[in-house]
């Protein structure tokens, strides 16, 4: 058989060199954002630092033992890092929790033996910890820092748990039973995901009772698959084998435009859907609403404080999310804020109303960050740091400093 001469691949040492600089600049952003927070935090609550502002409070991000953190300036190192403020700060906490109390694994980190993302992971386990554990995590994991898999990690602080802190371990465990329905995910044909976990006692008879609600549904009838039958027996168990009735507290919206005669929007689930789709739903329902179709580019005003629903619902549907920099809190649920004060002549209206979050809010009312309305559903922030944040329906983008914008 005739040999063949292995020749370097240039691609792969390529990807190979990438890779390092990736790992490399993962490990300089952990450094500048520790070099940022030695600046922001507070060593002792009691002695709150005078650039705090009046409303703003320490945030406890990593384990005990950890310094807090000074809450509106953990807000501009989320937008810089271009994160939400919670993913921002789970982040410096994840940083501030390795640096503090896990220090072999963070000389692992510095010394490139263990990647960023496993050690925030090992971080983000640890958090809960008292000191003792975190330090016993420390010393057990720094053995096989390079090997240790996610499942031994998890093991791994749950000994802790019960070695260091058995009396916690009712309080502090968290219950992984859950049911998520991702609203997000819907598609075009309606269906949403169903993610859960249950007790094995109300898994059993949840199974038994889909066997038995696909099999009636297929003895009346119904030709279609086992999987679309189990589905539509849960649909059943949750109305309690009714027809689903819009004056008991379940609802769906969907509008209809008229320059689409085949597709809908369902405002439930911000997800489009199908004219055949929502067809089935009306013909499900026992009760059918409509609404008048909201002109998001009317301007409505009002001489008062408070805002009337017909301009709340403007004012969420324009423009559906918090509009903080990176922040994708549904405005469903956030206050509307007076661009320009109500107090300062302000006027209640769609060009002077944005919904905010209520961390946001008080981010906005009692902290430096300041932003103006370039055009309704378009914004630009300046935040305490003076970088300029444009943010629309398109995200947000971070520019350059910029002059601070002046009190509105």
């Amino acid at each position: 058989m005739p040999t063949t001469t292995r020749h370097a691949d240039p691609a792969l040492a390529a990807v190979r060199a990438a890779e390092t600089v990736v790992r490399e600049a993962e490990v300089a952003k952990l450094h500048a954002v520790l070099a940022w927070a030695a600046e922001h935090t507070i060593d002792n609550e009691d002695d709150v630092p005078d650039r705090m502002s009046f409303g703003e409070c320490p945030l406890h991000l990593a384990g005990r033992g950890a310094p807090v953190v000074e809450e509106f300036a953990a807000y501009d190192l989320a937008a810089a890092l271009g994160l939400s403020s919670e993913s921002g700060c789970a982040y410096l906490g994840e940083a501030l929790e390795l640096r503090q109390r896990l220090p072999r694994l963070w000389a692992a980190v510095t010394a490139g033996r263990l990647v960023v993302w496993k050690a925030r992971k090992i971080a983000r386990a640890t958090i809960a910890l008292p000191v003792e554990g975190a330090a016993y995590v420390d010393q057990r994991l720094a053995q096989a820092v390079t090997k240790i898999s996610l499942v031994q990690i998890r093991r791994l602080v749950q000994e802790a748990i019960l070695r260091f802190s058995p009396q916690d371990v009712k309080d502090d465990q968290p219950d992984r039973r859950r049911v998520i329905i991702d609203f997000h995910l819907t598609d075009t044909d309606g269906n949403v995901p169903v993610d859960a976990v249950l007790a094995a006692p109300d898994a059993h008879a949840l199974e038994q009772a889909l066997r038995d609600g696909a099999k009636r549904l297929a003895d009346s009838g119904c030709e279609d698959t086992l999987d679309a039958r189990r589905s539509m027996a849960l649909g059943d168990l949750a109305r309690g084998d009714q027809a689903l009735d819009l004056g008991r507290g379940t609802s769906v919206v969907v509008h209809l435009h008229q320059d689409s005669r085949d597709v809908g929007r369902c405002e439930t689930t911000r997800s489009p859907v199908t004219v055949e789709t929502i067809r089935q739903w009306v013909g499900s329902a026992a009760k059918v609403f409509l609404r008048p179709v909201i002109d998001l580019n009317d301007t409505v005003h009002v001489e008062a404080y408070e805002a009337p629903d017909r301009l709340r619902r403007q004012i969420e549907l324009r423009d559906l999310t918090c509009v903080f920099p990176h922040c994708h809190k549904p405005a469903s649920r956030c206050d509307l804020d007076h661009v320009c004060p109500h107090s300062r002549g302000g006027a209640t209206c769609t060009c002077n109303l944005a919904p905010l979050c209520r961390r946001h809010h008080r981010a906005k009312t009692h902290g430096a960050w300041r932003y103006l309305v370039e055009h309704p559903g378009s914004y630009r922030w300046t935040v305490p740091s003076g970088t300029a944040y444009p943010r629309d329906h398109h995200g947000t983008t971070p520019l350059g400093p910029t002059p601070a914008l002046a009190e509105p």
